[in-house]
């Protein structure tokens, strides 16, 4: 209905007294919000009731029937105990007999522990509301079913950077629910030291970072062609910010890879540990038809394409594109011709087409030559490294990363040269096209850009970062990636008592709930190699770091 209408309007014009309970009134709010989501959502929520339409606690208001006299009084529950202590102070002239047994507890609902209780309310909340029991299941089903099946294991909060480039690479360290299943609380009595690392050994085996992974295994892959769709699902589903999902697709595109044989059946595809029940039927559909029909109504539907094309937009996330889409924008044209942009999504609009293409190795190397030649020009001593996926040994790559560095320099003594000399330098020659993203703060260390060949129009995405001697180590790591192999890392390091960003290797970390007790004594930033073997993580080159 209208927001502007009443549900009593709605009533008179049909001529009913009520409207059956079968029939879900909602506003008109309600369709638009279920094609978003591309679900149908629930109707009882607030923001869809229709003005004047009962609440529930008006409709389920009913007679009070007094229990006859012979009836066992009822317990007061908790909320009653807080609220009135008197009221359970009614008097009984005669004990009733016990009828459980001795060791029963007295009150059920608090001798079990509260996840268990919140775990099965929540259960039944969802299956009564979404029909769970009837829909398929889907990647977060999943991963809450192997959360339920850790949730003895005493894991940390989720911990958030306070890096100013958080929100360009994300420190937050969460672990993916195939590495918390390897992990087991480690035995506290004393022993051998030999015994202690197998211990050791046997609970971290499980994390993607102590799995090499084989490039060569790209090539000749009897299921390159299931990897391949998946692929197209899971960028789908990276632009679209569905965290769960992506984690679920990488975890199977990971193990696929590792397969000396077809996967074809979703049997074969269930018994991989990895990869749940909707995932294997997704396989077995592409190994039958060579397609993926949830990928084609994914991408390419009119509202997905333009979303799509929005999100390529340089600054613009999902909720940007959305309210462009919203707000009836449905080319680039139009977001040029009528939306107000900023200057960055301007530059992102006009060079759409130009920050799409993929960036080839070499013009990768050509563009960090340039930017190397400058910056030595101005100190010889001063180190260029790309970092990203070409560091990793990509053929292509989205932008070029240069990691600047000087040894025994600090932050400010690298970043004052950058923006003062190199940046104004590159500037002048050509080579840099545009700023997009500066740091201010007296702790910044980037500079976000776009960048172009001589003799060339084809602008390209550049990201100049400053990283200090003393951390140039931990920042090779962070930079490198993969980001899955990355949170493995992180979370490796947060069950030994650690941490470890883009700044360097902590120990001594505590840690409440959500909240860092204290920063930790820096264990290592410098050298690279000496972080992965204090975590006891073998050493992998960067071209190993896939997960």
């Amino acid at each position: 209905m209208d927001k502007g209408l009443l549900s009593s309007d709605l009533l008179s014009y049909l001529k009913l007294e009520y409207l059956p309970t079968n029939v879900a009134l909602v506003n008109e709010s309600y369709p638009s919000e279920c094609i978003q989501f591309r679900s149908v959502l629930d109707a009882s929520h607030l923001r869809f009731r229709v003005n004047g339409i009962p609440t529930t606690a008006e409709k389920e208001k009913s007679p009070v029937v007094e229990p006859p006299p012979d009836s066992l009084p009822l317990k007061p529950s908790r909320r009653e105990k807080n609220q009135s202590p008197e009221l359970h102070l009614s008097p009984v002239e005669e004990p009733m007999p016990n009828l459980l047994p001795n060791d029963f507890p007295e009150n059920v609902t608090e001798s079990v522990p509260h996840a268990v209780i919140f775990e099965s309310v929540q259960e039944n909340a969802t299956e009564e509301a979404c029909g769970r029991g009837d829909r398929e299941r889907d990647a977060l089903d999943e991963i809450i079913d192997e959360a339920k099946a850790t949730s003895h294991l005493p894991l940390d909060p989720v911990e958030f950077s306070i890096d100013e480039s958080a929100a360009d690479t994300s420190d937050i360290e969460t672990s993916s629910s195939e590495e918390e299943l390897s992990w087991k609380p480690r035995k506290t009595s004393t022993g051998e030291g030999e015994a202690k690392d197998k211990e050791e050994s046997d609970w971290t085996k499980g994390f993607a970072c102590m799995q090499k992974f084989d490039p060569d295994t790209k090539f000749g892959n009897p299921n390159n062609r299931t990897i391949e769709v998946l692929q197209q699902m899971l960028e789908y589903y990276t632009q679209t910010a569905d965290q769960w999902r992506v984690m679920a697709y990488r975890k199977a595109i990971n193990v696929l890879r590792k397969q000396p044989n077809k996967i074809a059946t979703r049997a074969q595809a269930r018994a991989i540990p990895g990869i749940g029940e909707r995932l294997a039927d997704k396989i077995e559909e592409i190994v039958l038809t060579n397609r993926l029909r949830r990928l084609e109504n994914a991408t390419h539907t009119p509202e997905d394409l333009i979303i799509k094309e929005f999100l390529g937009v340089y600054g613009a996330g999902l909720p940007q594109a959305s309210k462009w889409v919203a707000q009836g924008y449905r080319s680039l044209k139009d977001l040029l011709e009528m939306a107000p942009l900023t200057k960055q999504q301007r530059i992102g609009v006009e060079r759409h087409s130009d920050f799409a293409q993929r960036i080839p190795r070499k013009e990768v190397e050509a563009h960090g030559a340039i930017v190397r030649k400058v910056v030595q020009t101005v100190d010889r001593d001063m180190q260029v490294i790309i970092g990203g996926s070409y560091r990793r040994g990509a053929l292509t790559c989205g932008d070029v990363d240069c990691l600047i560095t000087k040894p025994g320099a600090s932050l400010e003594q690298i970043r004052t040269m950058m923006l003062g000399l190199v940046v104004p330098i590159l500037f002048n020659s050509g080579f840099l096209q545009a700023s997009l993203a500066i740091s201010t703060h007296q702790d910044g260390s980037k500079w976000h850009g776009a960048s172009a060949l001589p003799g060339t129009t084809l602008w390209r995405r550049i990201d100049l970062l400053f990283v200090p001697d003393a951390e140039i180590g931990a920042a090779l790591i962070y930079f490198t990636g993969n980001d899955m192999f990355n949170r493995s890392m992180r979370l490796l390091a947060r069950k030994k008592g650690m941490c470890l960003n883009q700044k360097g290797l902590y120990g001594d970390v505590l840690r409440n709930q959500q909240v860092k007790l204290n920063g930790g004594r820096l264990v290592e930033g410098r050298d690279e190699r000496r972080i992965f073997a204090v975590l006891g993580v073998p050493w992998r080159p960067p071209e190993h770091r896939v997960c």
